[in-house]
């Protein structure tokens, strides 16, 4: 059975973890089992923020897109929330010509965050095989800028020794993002606050192409761990039973026992043993669920639907092709 070559050859390509890891073409680290460090189970002093954000397209064509966008935070003292946030607005993208180039103009809607902007349609940051951005990825980038500016909220209401932590990297991506994550960082600093970033996935390889969880996790000793391949990137087991292996970001690498014993104190729910509570309750609350973006949608459409038909009569002609397969 075809399956079954498949499956042997795929064997065969993952077998070696490979010895480094590759963080770009210019920096390849080596893979040492001594550098795995062991997490504290002492009781640190600090709140957690744990921020997330989610986004839906309520309707789209190839010139422009309509977003709502959710962002949330919690704060935990221990294992009890103490406070949380949400807030939740309206982004438009949409096309223009200017200068003989496409850009793509942000405008928001009911929020005091400030992210209007705009975008090249060719940003090498943005394009995709070298075609122009989509405007829905425009919208996507300013969830991201939205998280951050969400962050820095938090920061108003945290103390020497709190910590923040994102849903995902830290890494600076998309044209715009630097000086959100500069405004964030700055204002964390000043007040001693720690930023850090965890990621559920990572794209980050080993030498040998294989995934550089596999290859920590095959060599890893039986416990919670926390591997430096950077003095701000590493890779996380939040938990000796667990099954999952992050990456974390982190803005002060002096602080990371401390960050450490927080993350791993509240990583205990049995409904995603070495994950954050903080941060499954974080993407619960910002995320945006297919029932109400439909609702969002029709709303839209009732209104001023109309207007709007000659240019979503394409993305209309994909989801009846859907339906009939």
């Amino acid at each position: 059975m075809v399956f079954n070559k498949i499956i042997q050859k795929l064997g065969e390509k993952l077998e070696n973890k490979g010895n480094s890891i590759v963080l770009s073409s210019k920096y390849i680290v080596p893979i040492d089992s001594k550098r795995f460090l062991g997490i504290s189970s002492a009781k640190v002093p600090g709140k957690v923020c744990y921020v997330d954000g989610g986004n839906a397209e309520i309707i789209g064509a190839s010139n422009f897109s309509l977003h709502l966008i959710r962002t949330y935070y919690n704060v935990y003292s221990g294992n009890e929330r103490v406070m949380d946030k949400k807030h939740e607005f309206y982004v438009l993208v949409s096309a223009k010509g200017k200068e003989n180039k496409i850009k793509y103009e942000v405008e928001t809607f009911n929020t005091h965050f400030r992210l209007s902007h705009e975008f090249d349609a060719l940003d090498k940051n943005l394009v995709t095989g070298g075609h122009k951005a989509e405007p829905s990825k425009i919208a996507e980038v300013i969830r991201k800028f939205a998280e951050i500016k969400m962050a820095n909220e938090a920061v108003d209401i945290l103390s020497k020794g709190d910590l923040i932590v994102r849903d995902g990297d830290l890494e600076k991506n998309y044209t715009g993002e630097e000086k959100h994550y500069s405004q964030l960082l700055e204002n964390a600093e000043k007040k001693g606050i720690i930023v850090s970033g965890l990621s559920k996935t990572t794209g980050i390889l080993t030498n040998t192409g294989n995934s550089i969880t596999s290859a920590l996790g095959a060599i890893s000793p039986a416990t919670d761990w926390y591997y430096p391949a950077t003095t701000h990137i590493g890779f996380a087991k939040l938990n000796s039973q667990a099954k999952h292996i992050f990456r974390l970001d982190i803005s002060d690498e002096e602080k990371i026992g401390n960050v450490l014993s927080l993350l791993k104190a509240n990583s205990v729910d049995p409904c995603f043993l070495g994950y954050p509570y903080g941060l499954i309750e974080a993407d619960k609350n910002a995320r945006i669920s297919v029932k109400e973006q439909q609702q969002l949608r029709l709303m839209f459409l009732a209104k001023g639907g109309n207007k709007f038909r000659e240019h979503i009569s394409s993305k209309d002609a994909h989801e009846i092709l859907n339906r009939i397969v």
